[in-house]
């Protein structure tokens, strides 16, 4: 049995002159896994929403075409009957949770299947036994890392024992270690996957084939850029606590690139929001010379800018293009107006998202939309800048203009400070590599 797509056209809105997607045929070799390759921006994420019956249905226009698994046309199924052909894993985690708590959402995800009261206990244990996921059964969604809320999604998803399952970035907010034993996991499960991935060398001796939207081959780093010489310290950590978790003491110098990586759940993010005052700590945090807990919130932000790990939730404009020019006019209030519509175009282009300036910034992929993010901050003049998995859903090409960019922001004196579960990203682009570690947590 296969999912298969024939002459599918498709667009986001009826009168728009552009097609996302235009007259493509696809299919998925059964029982194999299949890597979906192509630039950010290309349509995988949109093909893949197709395929799951997601579009049409709660988005855009399929002008043509059909999807069907085997002689069963998906779109003319509800949903709970659907599931059991195609499931899909979203990028963003949080889009896929009805309930707080991973047992809560397993237990919905069973009801809407029709599940037998009496088998839901022993199925909820074998999918987090599976996973090695029991210790989040009853942990709220708002306390998880990223890495732990993707775990918790495909745990639903293998509670659904659907017959394909679509991977949308599904492992990026995942450490490499985790993410390996979980595909290492859907391997022996004998469905037909469909996994949209950047990361290749991830399911390298995994995948079965790739196919590419747009013709591009993936690319891996194969050298380093040349790297300046930081100044001096401005920012550092002693006997540093937060929500239990301890951390290392850290120096973060002046016009440094500097990588937080570590396996999921070890605090990268608490570490990030911490630096902009969001959680109360234990210890010592110096900036500037400054004590944190003594700046006042407009000081620190003043000095500090931060791209969470959903970057949709920080957006402020109704498009693309307001956002940049928003952040330009905040910090270049000396400037005309020509000038501001120039540099806002100048930095759209420089990120590859001047044919989407028009765009609400919540139509873009997510790729997109953490480019946006984090233009939309170096577009400022604040002195750190720190950025939570800011490669997340990047292809090769848009990663090295980022972080090259950042590079080149640094040599001016920015301070930057990013969290990654790339190891590639972040040996290639750090002057400097802080792991956290599991045992960092009581």
């Amino acid at each position: 049995m296969s999912l298969y797509a024939k002459n599918l056209t498709f667009k986001y809105f009826k009168d728009s002159p552009k097609n996302i997607i235009e007259n493509l045929d696809f299919s998925l070799p059964v029982g194999e896994i299949t890597l979906l390759a192509g630039k950010s921006g290309s349509g995988k994420s949109t093909l893949a929403y197709i395929l799951a019956g997601l579009y049409p249905e709660n988005g855009g226009v399929l002008t043509n075409g059909q999807v069907f698994f085997d002689e069963i046309n998906i779109h003319e199924l509800t949903p709970d009957k659907r599931v059991a052909y195609v499931a899909m894993m979203f990028q963003n985690p949080d889009l896929q949770f009805c309930m707080n708590t991973l047992e809560n959402e397993l237990f919905f995800c069973l009801e809407n299947i029709g599940t037998p009261e009496h088998e839901m206990d022993a199925m909820i244990e074998d999918v987090v036994d599976t996973l090695g996921i029991h210790h989040l059964l009853g942990k709220n969604f708002h306390h998880m890392s990223g890495g732990e809320k993707q775990k918790c999604a495909l745990a639903c998803i293998l509670s659904l024992k659907s017959k394909c399952i679509i991977l949308d970035e599904a492992f990026a907010n995942i450490d490499m270690t985790s993410a390996k034993e979980i595909i290492g996991m859907i391997k022996k499960l004998n469905v037909t996957v469909l996994a949209i991935d950047h990361n290749i060398e991830l399911w390298e001796g995994v995948y079965d084939n790739i196919i590419s939207l747009d013709g591009s081959k993936p690319k891996v780093f194969d050298m380093l850029p040349d790297l300046h010489k930081p100044g001096e310290v401005v920012l550092e950590t002693k006997d540093l606590a937060i929500n239990g978790i301890h951390y290392p003491n850290m120096q973060f110098e002046q016009g440094s690139l500097t990588a937080i990586w570590g396996r999921s759940g070890c605090g990268k993010t608490t570490f990030l929001q911490t630096m902009i005052g969001q959680n109360k700590f234990n210890g010592d945090v110096h900036l500037f010379g400054k004590k944190l807990t003594r700046l006042r919130k407009k000081q620190l932000f003043s000095k500090c800018g931060i791209v969470f790990q959903n970057p949709s939730n920080q957006f402020l404009s109704l498009t693309v293009y307001d956002e940049i020019l928003f952040s330009v006019n905040r910090w270049y209030q000396d400037k005309n107006e020509q000038w501001k519509e120039n540099k806002t175009l100048e930095l759209l282009e420089l990120f590859k998202l001047e044919r989407y300036q028009q765009y609400s910034p919540y139509l873009l992929s997510q790729g997109q939309q953490r480019r946006l993010a984090v233009l939309s901050m170096i577009a400022g003049e604040q002195e750190i800048l720190l950025l939570d998995e800011p490669t997340y859903g990047q292809d090769y090409e848009n990663i090295c203009v980022m972080m090259n960019l950042l590079l080149e922001k640094a040599k001016s004196g920015l301070t930057v400070i990013f969290s990654t579960h790339n190891e590639h990203v972040a040996r290639n682009f750090s002057h400097k590599m802080i792991r956290l570690r599991e045992e960092t947590n009581e």
